[in-house]
């Protein structure tokens, strides 16, 4: 396990992990971001593209996930998990500033949710890491779920879940337990002998599926994020 007291000493070593094995890529890593420790949600997505915005070396903002992208918000804001106003702003900007992304930021910081990626490196396309990227980035981003601590994880997709869990699950069977029972199922995730809940769910926009998506994290505000 990477020896990071803290994200910032994390984000050093991630990247130069990075730059050490990706040495041509012009684009930035993109980290995590939002509450950063304790937050009741840790959401887990799979790697970042070129289409966020923040991977440009010229931004001199924040970097976290979908800086820069309108769907991915839009998904959550069907969920119940983003406010009417910020997500007419999403909608309606054709420029992401650094001030809007610092407004998304804040609204994180405030709904006690973190963003990230389980690989870090951006993708000049939109393909998926294969497997000897994922396993580059598996064990700094353990150390950053046991830096940032949360009361659950969001999982979004099979490559983030199959790289956690030791049990290999169909979101089908989970869809189907979690929509029977209506309330969220986790599953334990064991880092140093801690344990960690974890939630399975589809992928939001793009391959995965939206609309299964949105009724699983309707289950997660109801359930995990009752103030």
């Amino acid at each position: 396990m990477l020896n990071c007291k803290n994200l910032d000493e994390l984000w050093t070593q991630v990247n130069q992990i990075t730059e050490e094995n990706f040495p041509d890529n012009d684009l930035m890593p993109i980290l995590g971001g939002g509450q950063e420790k304790n937050p009741k949600l840790m959401i887990v997505f799979i790697n970042p593209t070129y289409r966020n915005i923040s991977s440009s070396k010229n931004w001199n903002g924040p970097r976290f996930p979908f800086i820069g992208r309108k769907r991915p918000w839009i998904e959550f804001h069907k969920a119940g998990l983003f406010e009417d106003e910020l997500i007419e702003k999403i909608k309606t900007n054709t420029d992401w500033s650094i001030d809007l992304t610092n407004q998304v930021l804040d609204f994180l910081k405030k709904k006690s949710l973190y963003f990230t990626n389980i690989v870090k490196n951006t993708g000049h396309n939109a393909d998926l890491p294969k497997a000897d990227q994922i396993n580059l980035y598996l064990t700094s981003f353990k150390r950053e779920i046991e830096l940032v601590n949360p009361a659950y994880i969001v999982a979004f997709g099979l490559i983030p879940i199959n790289s956690l869990l030791s049990e290999k699950i169909k979101l089908s069977d989970y869809y189907d337990s979690v929509k029977k029972k209506g309330n969220v199922i986790p599953y334990s995730l064991e880092i140093n002998s801690k344990e960690y809940k974890l939630i399975p769910c589809y992928y939001p926009i793009g391959r995965g599926n939206p609309g299964k998506a949105v009724e699983i994290l309707k289950l997660v505000k109801n359930t995990v994020l009752v103030d």
